[in-house]
């Protein structure tokens, strides 16, 4: 192994060959969870690449957990300490991730977004690989910790079916007005930070992830769609995260499952919007994507779709919402059924 300094709080561990793939992980006060956050990733990289963990505004022992377990591993990669949060929150601490993973990396070279408090499945890098032959960013599925999420209240799940049920219809819109022959069914929908994949030419056209303390992984994903690459939501990209209530970023995972808990009336996931706004807002990315591809990112066309697409606000919804547009989203994916077969017979 060879170890040498970085600069304060900083070291690198491995070989100094280049890297085909680069996997990050932002870790705070994670020092019950960082190692096997590590051993699933060593897992996935079988030697492919390295990892790179940088650790803010920890006071636990995030930091000699992690820097142990490289030296014991032989795991080539860069942990890096910072004693505070930067400003920009958890985006901030992503995009040092990786400003740091990007000179080490091949030209070809992958770069891939975990939490420290998820495990990837041992397939992650292999399957990312894949799909990345068909698309330019990949968003991976997120599932919960089955044996944490058997211990939380039964009313979580309860209320999560629903909402599941609304998720399942706006996909089937989606798959209908705006079909993407790179993201194709079965598919997700959003993004999350611990299951993302990409190349620097993405990342570098985009201006890179957002230094937000939350949501940083969705406005990414959305700066990629925007700009024309093709993100994909793979469901056989997988990740388990934990089901703690107490999470480290706001709006993540953590959160909305407190809310299911204590909230009588609990804000659902911030991507589902009432029926007549999911169409419009397909029809118009719809509209969009044609306009880039034949008309340029940049152009006219294009800057008057944004205007509208800029003019639909989202309205944030919560369960009982949710109750109240189900059967009117069924009857809009049912009518873009028909109108699907009609043109196609």
């Amino acid at each position: 192994m060879n170890l040498c300094h970085l600069a304060a709080r900083s070291l690198a561990f491995g070989p100094e060959t280049p890297w085909p793939a680069a996997i990050t992980v932002p870790a705070r006060n994670e020092a019950e969870r960082i190692v096997p956050c590590l051993e699933a990733a060593r897992m996935a990289l079988r030697g492919r690449g390295g990892i790179v963990v940088v650790v803010n505004g920890s006071d636990d022992a995030t930091f000699p957990r992690a820097r142990d377990w490289f030296a014991a591993t032989g795991t080539a990669g860069l942990l890096i300490d910072l004693a505070d949060t930067p400003e920009g929150g958890v985006g901030a601490v992503r995009r040092q991730a990786v400003a740091a993973a990007a000179p080490r990396l091949t030209s070809r070279g992958v770069v891939l977004t975990t939490d420290a408090d998820s495990r990837v499945f041992p397939d992650w890098l292999d399957t990312n690989l894949s799909e990345l032959t068909r698309a330019d960013l990949i968003c991976g599925s997120v599932l919960p910790d089955r044996d944490e999420f058997a211990q939380l209240p039964p009313i979580i799940a309860q209320r999560g079916a629903a909402e599941g049920e609304y998720v399942g219809l706006t996909l089937a819109l989606r798959a209908l007005i705006d079909p993407m022959a790179h993201d194709p069914a079965p598919c997700g929908l959003g993004a999350a930070g611990a299951s993302l994949a990409f190349r620097m030419p993405l990342y570098t056209d985009t201006g890179g992830i957002p230094a937000l303390p939350g949501n940083e992984d969705r406005a990414f994903a959305a700066l990629a769609e925007d700009r024309g690459w093709r993100v994909r939501h793979s469901p056989f990209v997988r990740v388990s995260t934990s089901c703690r209530l107490d999470g480290r970023a706001p709006g993540g995972m953590a959160e909305a499952l407190a809310r299911r808990i204590s909230d009588p009336d609990p804000m659902v996931d911030s991507a589902l919007e009432p029926a007549d706004q999911t169409v419009q807002r397909s029809r118009l990315q719809r509209a969009r994507r044609d306009g880039v591809v034949q008309f340029g990112p940049g152009s006219l066309q294009v800057a008057r779709i944004d205007r509208q697409l800029a003019g639909l606000e989202r309205t944030r919804m919560r369960l009982s919402d949710v109750a109240r547009e189900l059967p009117l989203l069924a009857a809009a994916v049912r009518a873009a059924r028909v109108d699907t077969e009609r043109l196609t017979a």
